[in-house]
């Protein structure tokens, strides 16, 4: 196995904090462990120049990758089923309710491979399903990662990761392929815009979101890399918004001036003054 030593170990600790706010600290045997493999295809005999290689990739990909394997892309359907308990009887009803005459943006920043936007599809195209006033929804979901992307637009799963779903959105939503896998249906993926994206770089758009989810990323983050990650999520929530963070990633009073209404779940004020600076100016 190629080895990683303590120079090439800085190198690619400040590179990837400064670029996308990991923190690898203490992540030099995973680094060695996860990399190693990716070096040996690539024909490099070291990790030096593997990131030569990386530096001069204009499209980011190299990197992306890098970041991929070095965090845990964990994810499955209705995740933290508390979340999708609020969403249902108390966030939606009431961002639907404001927004009826016009569009719902949704956000799911760092959506991995694609479980937690379905997830939030599916909940949504219920919804519709039982109420027939409801706005037009619009979904973007972003990861720094290309290829966790290309596996959320399959939408194509292990048939295990069936089982989280509700046995009515089983049969509505999903299609089984074959003895091991199974399709989300094709109609929940119409707005879902897919998009490769750096949490750490400028917002994805010019757009305000209703809701956004970034949940069980901020974990990976060191503090300065968490703060601006927050006030970027804060502005583009639009007034009234709601922000929805892993249960292990609670936000404190100060690291933000949005709401707390629920465990892990915060809310922008319907009223603020862009003009007064501080978090939100």
């Amino acid at each position: 196995m190629i080895r990683l030593n303590d120079r090439e170990f800085c190198e690619i600790v400040g590179y990837i904090r400064d670029n996308y706010g990991i923190n690898l600290e203490k992540k030099q045997v995973l680094i060695e462990c996860r990399m190693a493999r990716e070096l040996e295809k690539r024909g490099l005999t070291s990790f030096a120049q593997y990131m030569e290689q990386m530096r001069k990739d204009r499209t980011g990909e190299m990197a992306g990758e890098m970041v991929n394997r070095l965090t845990t892309n964990y994810t499955y359907f209705m995740r933290e089923p508390a979340h999708f308990s609020i969403l249902h009887y108390k966030i939606l009803p009431e961002l639907f309710e404001n927004r009826k005459m016009g569009v719902c943006s949704i956000w799911n920043a760092g959506c991995s491979t694609g479980e937690e936007v379905y997830s939030i599809a599916m909940l949504i195209q219920d919804y519709g399903d039982r109420f027939e006033r409801m706005p037009a929804v619009r979904i973007l979901a972003t990861d720094i990662s290309a290829e966790v992307l290309r596996k959320a637009e399959k939408g194509i799963y292990p048939l295990k990761e069936m089982e989280d779903l509700p046995e009515l959105w089983k049969r509505k939503y999903c299609t089984v392929e074959d003895n091991h896998t199974f399709r989300v249906d094709e109609k929940l993926k119409y707005n879902i815009r897919f998009r490769r994206h750096n949490l750490m770089e400028m917002p994805p758009g010019p757009e305000k979101f209703d809701l956004i989810l970034c949940r069980n990323v901020m974990i990976y983050f060191d503090r300065i890399s968490r703060e601006k990650l927050i006030k970027q999520l804060e502005r583009c929530l639009s007034p009234g918004g709601y922000l929805l963070v892993g249960h292990a990633e609670l936000l404190s009073r100060e690291e933000t001036r949005l709401e707390a209404v629920f465990p892990a779940v915060y809310k922008k004020p319907v009223k603020e003054n862009e003009d007064k600076g501080g978090l939100y100016g």
